[in-house]
């Protein structure tokens, strides 16, 4: 029996998922290699790639390792209800804000993610989903005077 035949679930899903994050991160660092990196005061185009390559190989180094003593069972069926919602929400989101404004499309985008579980309720939609209306709002629109559509014209 091949050695991965003896690898539990878990095992395999950290040690892929390692892999695939080392793999990512280190394809970043190479591509902003030729970019450069500037000063600590004002960064350069190579300074976020080269970033975020470091930070996601590290993270796949933390999976790799974490593979070689996990023993927890991992659930590996796909949960689709979850993806499909989401994924809705994405298109919603994107398909209302032109013709609604932000407000109205973050509503509707918390509204149909906020049923990807069965243990959320409206109320929780309700209250996340002005909270994170009120904070775009003051991000995007206040804070980085962004001309964005608040609300339909």
């Amino acid at each position: 029996m091949s050695a991965e035949g003896h690898l539990r679930p878990a095992r395999r899903a950290d040690l892929w998922g390692g892999l695939l994050f080392a793999s990512l991160g280190g394809l970043a660092v190479w591509a902003g290699a030729d970019y450069p990196l500037g000063a600590s005061s004002r960064i350069g185009p190579g300074y976020l790639p080269r970033l975020l390559g470091i930070l996601m190989a590290a993270l796949g180094a933390a999976l790799l390792v974490r593979s070689l003593w996990t023993r927890e069972a991992v659930d590996t069926a796909i949960a689709w209800r979850p993806a499909a919602l989401v994924l809705a929400s994405i298109v919603a989101f994107a398909l209302m804000f032109e013709a609604t404004g932000l407000v109205p499309a973050v509503l509707v985008s918390v509204a149909i993610a906020n049923y990807a579980t069965p243990e959320n309720r409206w109320t929780t939609a309700i209250g996340l989903g002005a909270l994170l209306a009120f904070f775009a709002w003051a991000l995007f629109v206040k804070g980085l005077a962004l001309p964005l559509p608040v609300w339909s014209r």
